[in-house]
C-alpha cells in the first residue's frame, strides 16, 4: 500500500505522518487503522507536548487530561484517528487489530513487532509484505514519546532466601540475560546500550529507537486503581464522538485524581 502510494520511506515527523496517511486513506483503504481508545498512544502524544496523565503535588495526585498539553495530544490522535475506519469506542482489543491488518485493507497499525507474527498466522500471504518505522516525533530529530513496560522482577519479603532471590534477579537483569532474551524473544533488553544486538531483526531494532524516548504511566502505587474503569479510554471517545474537550477533560481528570488519591 505504501509502494502504490508512491511512499518511499517511512515518515520522520508527525507532519510527514499526516501527510503519508492522507495519501493512503484511499481506493477504499485505510491510511491507518486507530481505534479510538489505544490510550497508550494517546499518552505518547501528550508527553510529545510536555504534559503527562496525571502529575504529583506533594503527597498527593492530579488528573492531568484537562492541560493545554493533553487537549494538544488529543488533537494529534483524533486527526489521525479520522484518516482510517477504526472505531471510536473500543481499543485494540475489540476486535483484535491484527486480524483486521491481515484483511489487507489498513495501510498501518500502532503495534509492538509481536503483533506482526500474529497477523501472518491469520494471512500468510503478508508475509514479507510487513514493514516498521518508530512513531514520528514532532521534529525529524528524535522519534515521538511512547509508553514503555515490561515485566517486573521481584523478591517477595517473606522469602527465606533473598540472597539467592537476589542473584536470580541480578542475573536476569544483566548483560548475558538481556542479549539472549533480546534476541529469542524479539525483546528490547532493559539498556540503551545493548540496542545493538537487535540489529538483524527489523522489528524489534525498530521498537529500540523508539523506547529510546520511552515514558512509563505516573508513579503511584494505585495506577492500576485508574486503569480499572479507564477514564482515559472514555475521555478519547467523548472527544471522538464530538463532546466539548475541555469538559470532557475536566471530568478525567477528577476520576484520575479521585483513583490515585484513594487508599487501596
Amino acid at each position: 500500500l505504501f509502494s502504490k502510494a508512491g511512499i518511499a520511506a517511512p515518515p520522520k515527523t508527525r507532519d510527514e505522518w499526516i501527510q503519508d496517511t492522507t495519501k493512503l486513506n484511499t481506493g477504499g483503504n485505510d491510511g491507518i487503522y486507530l481505534p479510538g481508545q489505544t490510550w497508550y498512544a494517546l499518552a505518547g502524544f501528550i508527553w510529545d507536548e510536555g504534559g503527562d496523565l496525571a502529575v504529583q503535588d506533594g503527597d498527593n495526585w492530579k488528573g492531568a487530561l484537562d492541560t493545554p498539553q493533553a487537549k494538544a495530544g488529543m488533537e494529534f490522535y483524533k486527526r489521525l484517528q479520522a484518516l482510517g475506519k477504526g472505531p471510536k469506542d473500543s481499543d485494540e482489543a475489540k476486535p483484535l487489530q491484527a486480524d483486521v491488518f491481515a484483511k489487507g485493507k489498513s495501510a498501518q497499525i500502532i503495534s509492538v513487532p509481536g503483533g506482526a507474527d500474529a497477523i501472518v498466522k491469520a494471512n500468510p500471504a503478508m508475509k514479507d509484505k510487513i514493514g516498521f518505522f518508530p512513531i514520528p516525533g514532532k521534529t525529524a530529530d528524535k522519534p515521538g514519546a511512547v509508553f514503555t513496560g515490561g515485566s517486573d522482577l521481584v523478591i517477595p519479603e517473606a522469602s527465606r532466601h533473598q540472597a539467592l532471590a537476589y542473584e536470580v534477579v541480578k542475573a536476569l537483569a544483566g548483560t548475558k540475560w538481556q542479549t539472549d532474551m533480546a534476541k529469542e524473544m524479539s525483546y528490547v533488553p532493559n539498556r540503551t546500550s545493548l540496542a545493538g544486538v537487535l540489529a538483524g531483526n527489523e522489528g524489534a531494532s525498530v521498537m529500540a529507537v523508539g523506547a529510546a524516548n520511552g515514558h512509563a504511566t505516573p508513579n503511584s502505587p494505585n495506577w492500576a486503581a485508574v486503569e480499572a474503569n479507564n477514564p482515559i479510554k472514555q475521555y478519547m471517545t467523548q472527544v471522538l464522538t464530538g463532546s466539548d474537550p475541555d469538559a470532557a477533560g475536566k471530568t478525567a481528570s477528577a476520576a484520575v485524581t479521585k483513583a490515585l488519591n484513594t487508599a487501596s
